[in-house]
């Protein structure tokens, strides 16, 4: 298992940033190699992604909301393709600001867990930037 955590700061308030930060099209936005998404309610998405590998297969991730506390917390389940994948986010008032506090932890199986091995870290640290960006982008 693979763990990583950090901290980021937006210049909006709690509720806008915790939206963005459950938002299906924010987080498929945010991943690549998505070729599409599919809402089916508001804890539980899917989305379709072809990895850039000649003959990979198309693959289904899917995503679920585990916990909905807005405007301060959320832990969110991804699996799918050799990956699973759980995030937790705080958010925090600081003034106009928000304060976001989160950890992600990853395992990887099969095929994956052998092509990932000691990279994974950076891979998941590269992977919460974007989703992190895609929301900063969107305020």
């Amino acid at each position: 298992m693979t763990v990583v955590a950090g901290e980021r700061r937006f210049e909006a308030s709690r509720e806008r940033v915790f939206e963005l930060l459950t938002s299906p099209d924010v987080i498929a936005a945010a991943m690549p190699a998505v070729r599409s998404h599919q809402v089916v309610d508001a804890d539980h998405w899917l989305a379709k992604v072809k990895p850039p590998l000649p003959l990979a297969p198309s693959l289904t991730i899917r995503f679920e909301v585990l916990d909905r506390r807005p405007p301060a917390h959320a832990r969110m389940h991804a699996h799918g393709g050799g990956a699973d994948v759980t995030s937790t986010f705080d958010l925090e008032s600081d003034g106009d600001a928000t304060v976001m506090r989160w950890q992600t932890e990853l395992r990887f199986a099969g095929v994956l867990g052998r092509l990932a091995g000691p990279g994974g870290e950076a891979v998941a640290r590269r992977q919460a930037d974007r989703t992190l960006d895609e929301v900063t982008r969107r305020l």
